[in-house]
C-alpha cells in the first residue's frame, strides 16, 4: 500500500512536470522582447506595458525601476513620480510574467531595456549617476539578467561606472515552491478576473512543478556546480562582485512571498564583502506594499539615499502611517513575485 502511494505521488509529480514543460510558453525571442519593451503599440496589443522614461531637465541622476510580477504601470508610476517631483529622472519597466519561462527569459528583455538606457545616456549628457530600484524577484531577476550581460554590451562599462546604488524592495530572496506558486498564480490570475477555485488549482499545479523542478536541479547540482546560479536569480546575484557598493534593503516579517530571513542572509553576505548596506525593516507592511503602508518613511529614505548618496541608518518601524493620500491609493490585487 505504501509503495503504491509513493509510486502514485511520484507519477503525479512527473506528469505535472512534463505537462508544464510541454505547455509552458517557448522562451521569448529578442523580437518579441523588443515589441514589448520598446514598441508601445505592439506592447499594448499583447496586453503588456512598454518601458517608460521621464527625463527631468537638468537632472544629473537617473533612477531605474524594475517592477514586480503582475505590476501595472499605474502602480509603478507612483514610485517614479516621487523621484520626478524631486527633480530626478526615471525609466521604468516590468518584465511580463506571462512571458517568463525560466531565468534565461529575462535576458532578451534586459538587452532591449539596455537600448533604452543607452538612448537616455546619449541624449542626456548631464546624467552622471544611476540608481536601480527593484521590486521582488521579478524585478531582481531582470536586474540579474541585465548585470550578467552588462560588461559585454555597448556602453555597458559606462553604465557600470555610473551605477552608485541599489534599492531592494522585498528582495532578493530564494523563494520556496509554495511562495512562488502563490505569487505567480495571483499575478497571472488576479481575483478581479478569475475565480478563486481556478487560481487554487493553478497554484497546486505550479507548486507540484516547482517542487519537482527543484528536486531535479538538486540532483543535477552534484554534477554541475553552477546549476543554481544558472536557474535562480538569487544565486546569480550572489556571484556578482561588481554590484554598486551602497545598497538599501526595504523588507519586513509580514512579507509572505519573500522571507525576511532570506533577504537578511543576502544582505549579510554583501556586508561581509565590504558593501555598505542599510536596512529599513517595516514590521507591518505586506510584500511590495511598503510605500502604501509607510509613504512618508519610504519616500524620505529613498530620496535621501538617491539625492545624497549616503545610506540612512538601520531602523525598524511599527506604526502604520495612515495618511489621507495613503487611504485613497488603490491596492494592487495581484500578489507580487
Amino acid at each position: 500500500m505504501i509503495l503504491e502511494a509513493v509510486a502514485g505521488l511520484a507519477s503525479a509529480f512527473v506528469l505535472t512536470y512534463l505537462g508544464m514543460t510541454l505547455v509552458a510558453p517557448a522562451e521569448v525571442t529578442e523580437k518579441e522582447a523588443e515589441d514589448i519593451t520598446i514598441n508601445k503599440e505592439e506592447s499594448k496589443k499583447s496586453g503588456n506595458e512598454a518601458a517608460i522614461k521621464n527625463v527631468v531637465a537638468g537632472s544629473k541622476t537617473l533612477v531605474v525601476l524594475f517592477g514586480w510580477a503582475g505590476c501595472r504601470d499605474r502602480y509603478l508610476s507612483k514610485y517614479a513620480q516621487y523621484y520626478q517631483d524631486a527633480g530626478i529622472s526615471t525609466v521604468r519597466f516590468t518584465a511580463p510574467i506571462a512571458k517568463i519561462r525560466s531565468f534565461s527569459s529575462y535576458r532578451p528583455f534586459a538587452l532591449c531595456f539596455h537600448r533604452i538606457l543607452n538612448e537616455i545616456l546619449h541624449d542626456q549628457n548631464d546624467i552622471t549617476t544611476i540608481y536601480f530600484h527593484v521590486f521582488s524577484m521579478n524585478g531582481c531577476s531582470l536586474l540579474a539578467a541585465y548585470w550578467d550581460q552588462l560588461q559585454d554590451l555597448e556602453n555597458g562599462k559606462e553604465v557600470l561606472s555610473k551605477s552608485r546604488g541599489l534599492i531592494f524592495d522585498s528582495c532578493p530572496a530564494f523563494t520556496s515552491p509554495s511562495q512562488s506558486a502563490q505569487a505567480i498564480s495571483f499575478a497571472t490570475l488576479p481575483p478581479s478576473h478569475y475565480h478563486g477555485a481556478l487560481r487554487g488549482s493553478y497554484r497546486a499545479v505550479l507548486y507540484t512543478f516547482f517542487s519537482f523542478h527543484r528536486g531535479v536541479l538538486w540532483l543535477r547540482s552534484f554534477l554541475e556546480k553552477d546549476i543554481y546560479e544558472r536557474h535562480y536569480a538569487y544565486f546569480k546575484m550572489i556571484t556578482f562582485d561588481n554590484l554598486p557598493a551602497k545598497q538599501l534593503y526595504i523588507y519586513g516579517p509580514a512579507d509572505l512571498v519573500c522571507s525576511e530571513e532570506s533577504i537578511e542572509e543576502y544582505a549579510q553576505l554583501m556586508e561581509q564583502r565590504g558593501v555598505s548596506i542599510s536596512k529599513l525593516r517595516l514590521l507591518d507592511s505586506l510584500h511590495c506594499q511598503h510605500l502604501r503602508s509607510h509613504p512618508v518613511t519610504y519616500t524620505q529614505e529613498c530620496l535621501d539615499f538617491v539625492k545624497s548618496g549616503h545610506l540612512p541608518a538601520n531602523r525598524s518601524r511599527v506604526p502604520l502611517e495612515i495618511t489621507e493620500e495613503a487611504a485613497q491609493n488603490d491596492v494592487p490585487e495581484e500578489l507580487a513575485y
